[in-house]
């Protein structure tokens, strides 16, 4: 059963891909760190359900990559996914930011700060 419904998901990721990159491409390429973790934005639907595996929550079947005011990033330690975060591209704030299974990490303020730090590039990109 497990099978199948990852091809299903893999099948919609695989349809919304164009209108996830009418409304996010602008924002590709947006990646900062501070010398352990580093944040990125998520530049596919196909990464969008990549992350809700790995995290084991909602960013993939609640179509968070079809929302025009929301910007999905990923936190990272290496290869390790530590936290997904929602970014409102109307107030420029941060809407959530979770780790494995929506429980906080010790990262979590680091990872907010991180990120409040660089909204200005995030901003940028929005009025381009």
């Amino acid at each position: 059963m497990r099978k199948e419904d990852l091809q299903r998901k893999m099948q919609q990721a695989q349809a919304a891909e164009e209108q996830f990159r009418e409304l996010k491409s602008r924002f590709f390429g947006i990646s900062f760190a501070d010398g352990t973790i580093r944040v990125r934005v998520l530049q596919s639907v196909a990464e969008h359900l990549l992350e809700g595996e790995l995290m084991h929550h909602c960013v993939f079947t609640n179509n968070y990559y079809a929302r025009p005011e929301s910007l999905i990033l990923t936190a990272q330690i290496g290869e390790q996914h530590i936290e997904t975060i929602e970014v409102s591209l109307e107030t420029f704030q941060i809407v959530q930011s979770r780790g494995v299974c929506n429980r906080p990490t010790a990262y979590h303020d680091r990872i907010i700060g991180l990120v409040e730090q660089n909204m200005e590039q995030i901003r940028r990109c929005a009025s381009a």
